[in-house]
């Protein structure tokens, strides 16, 4: 009898033990979830930041109002301005008329304000996105060899590329 009381006693030791250690196993999953989703989301509003620019996908189809995905690129950018000035492009895009456009610029421009962000801090622009790129000489010298069939080839101020 004693043995089986040792016996048991150890056994239920051990389970509780093995609970124990698959409970914090979850809760490092749990952690590590977490950290993925944090950093997944730096990423993704340091993306928004660099690009600075607000799409037509961001409104209400054919409204000045911004949707919830324009919303929350809104919110990051606005959380960015209050500290550094910069550049806001808001894309015409094919279809949207000057007046809806207009409107839109003027109930971003309220966003701005409403937000406690100096609109005279932040240029509103039709502009292209930001982020590294192409230099633009390099962009327009492709252009011209690409209208002229002849070329055989492209030079940039990287170097020159023969086909």
């Amino acid at each position: 009898m004693r043995t089986s009381g040792v016996v048991a006693i150890c056994l239920v030791c051990g389970l509780l033990s093995g609970c124990e250690e698959d409970a914090r196993t979850a809760a490092d999953r749990r952690l590590d979830q977490e950290l993925v989703k944090t950093l997944n989301n730096i990423g993704v509003e340091n993306a928004i930041i660099t690009q600075h620019t607000l799409y037509p996908y961001h409104f209400v189809v054919d409204g000045e109002k911004l949707n919830d995905l324009g919303q929350r690129d809104f919110a990051v950018l606005a959380r960015h301005f209050t500290e550094h000035p910069g550049l806001l492009n808001i894309r015409l895009g094919e279809g949207i008329s000057p007046e809806l456009y207009k409107a839109r610029v003027a109930y971003v421009t309220g966003l701005l304000k409403d937000a406690g962000i100096d609109p005279a801090r932040v240029s509103i622009s039709d502009g292209i996105p930001g982020g590294p790129g192409m230099p633009a000489e390099r962009v327009v010298t492709i252009l011209q060899k690409s209208a002229d069939p002849s070329s055989k080839s492209y030079s940039s101020s990287r170097g020159t590329i023969t086909k």
